[in-house]
């Protein structure tokens, strides 16, 4: 079998502090409690909803990056905490890892298409947003779950 690629497991802690951190300011972003970054950037596009005086394209203007750096930390902080090396990999540990990308795909997924069903319009839009984290947030849920009680039956079988 192919070897996965994984991070090295020295920056699993440091990975889990970010991600507590930035999980924390994703959550207060709705609720308007973040700074304003406002520095030039390039962008291919930038056209602010209902209002079209601040709209640029492929060129350079001010925009508040705050959101784009917590989702940066989030992000990045999220896979390198779910594919981060254990001090003991084998092959157990790989297929819950595996099963675990494929538990959140599929929950994310009933749970987009559940949506589409019940809620329309602009908090759609909203919902869709949500996915994007909660995708990140399920795998890191649901893997060190079944990690933990693999953990523990292991644990069980030596004390024996």
């Amino acid at each position: 079998m192919k070897s996965i690629y994984l991070f090295p497991n020295k920056l699993k802690i440091p990975a889990l502090v970010v991600f507590i951190i930035s999980l924390t300011l994703v959550i207060l972003i709705p609720f308007e409690i973040a700074y304003e970054l406002r520095v030039p950037v390039f962008a291919i596009a930038s056209d602010h909803f209902l209002s079209s005086e601040n709209s640029f394209y492929f060129s350079f203007g001010k925009e508040d990056i705050y959101n784009e750096l917590v989702d940066l930390l989030f992000f990045s902080s999220g896979i390198i905490l779910a594919f981060s090396k254990e001090k003991t990999e084998d092959e157990m540990i790989g297929l819950i890892r595996y099963k675990s990308i494929t538990n959140a795909t599929y929950f994310t997924f009933i749970l987009l298409i559940i949506s589409e069903f019940l809620i329309f319009g602009m908090p759609f839009v909203y919902i869709i947003m949500f996915f994007y984290y909660a995708f990140i947030l399920f795998l890191n849920i649901f893997y060190y779950t079944k990690l933990f009680i693999y953990k523990k039956q292991f644990s069980y079988e030596n004390e024996d």
